[in-house]
């Protein structure tokens, strides 16, 4: 996860994850269980799918309370299988 510098950040913040998967059945529920299992009630908004249709972008907002709870999140989405790049 590329961050600002973690001195300048002022917590509590809103994050905006932006999740880029392969494009399949499914995928919407699976990350949206993932947040939820961190306590992330905030929807899950489905975007962009690619030129060719392969990959699917997702995007939410959180409200986080530090860095390490930003960090955990991140990881977690990133640990999804199809999921390609967490931004």
């Amino acid at each position: 996860m590329d961050l600002p510098d973690p001195e300048k950040l002022i917590f509590p913040l809103t994050a905006h994850f932006r999740v880029i998967a392969e494009n399949r059945e499914g995928m919407h529920f699976v990350i949206e269980t993932v947040l939820m299992e961190h306590g992330v009630k905030s929807p899950l908004k489905t975007e962009n799918a690619s030129t060719k249709g392969k990959y699917q972008s997702f995007s939410v907002d959180v409200r986080v309370e530090s860095l390490e709870e930003m960090k955990r999140i991140d990881a977690a989405l990133r640990t999804i299988a199809g999921v390609k790049m967490v931004l």
